[in-house]
C-alpha cells in the first residue's frame, strides 16, 4: 500500500513526530498534501527526486506506524477486488458528499467491524 494524498491536518501531525529539517518538510508537504508530483516539485527546488522520495517516505512511515484515529482523508494506491473497490469508491463519494462528520465515524466504525470479521474468516 503507498500513501498518495494527506490532508494538512494529518500531515502537520505526522510531520511533528519527526526530525524533517523544514526544507524536507515543505518538499513532502507539497507531494502529500498539494497533489504535485516528486519530479515536478524536485525540478522547483533544484533538487533530485530522490531527495524528494526521501522526504515523503519519512511520512509515509511515520503514517503507517501511526496508532491515533484517523479519521481525515487519505489517498491510497491500493489493489482490491474488483467489487469490493467499486462499493468503497461509492461510499467515500457517499460519505464526502453527506459532511456529516457523526456519519463519516458511524461508516468508519461499521467499516471496520466488518474488515475485522472478514478477516478472521481467512485465517
Amino acid at each position: 500500500m503507498k500513501l498518495k494524498r494527506l490532508t494538512a491536518e494529518d500531515f502537520n501531525r505526522l510531520a511533528d513526530g519527526t526530525r524533517l529539517k523544514p526544507v524536507a518538510r515543505q518538499l513532502a508537504y507539497e507531494v502529500l498534501v498539494d497533489g504535485m508530483s516528486p519530479s515536478f516539485v524536485a525540478k522547483n527546488a533544484g533538487l533530485t527526486a530522490q531527495r524528494v522520495a526521501l522526504a515523503v517516505n519519512v511520512i509515509e512511515k511515520a503514517y503507517f506506524e501511526d496508532t491515533d484515529a484517523r479519521l481525515g482523508w487519505v489517498s491510497l494506491e491500493l489493489e482490491l477486488p474488483e467489487s469490493l473497490a467499486l462499493h468503497l469508491d461509492a461510499l467515500t463519494r457517499s460519505l464526502k458528499a453527506s459532511g456529516d462528520s457523526g456519519a463519516l465515524e458511524r461508516a468508519n466504525a461499521l467499516v471496520l467491524k466488518a474488515i475485522a470479521e472478514a478477516g478472521a474468516l481467512l485465517k
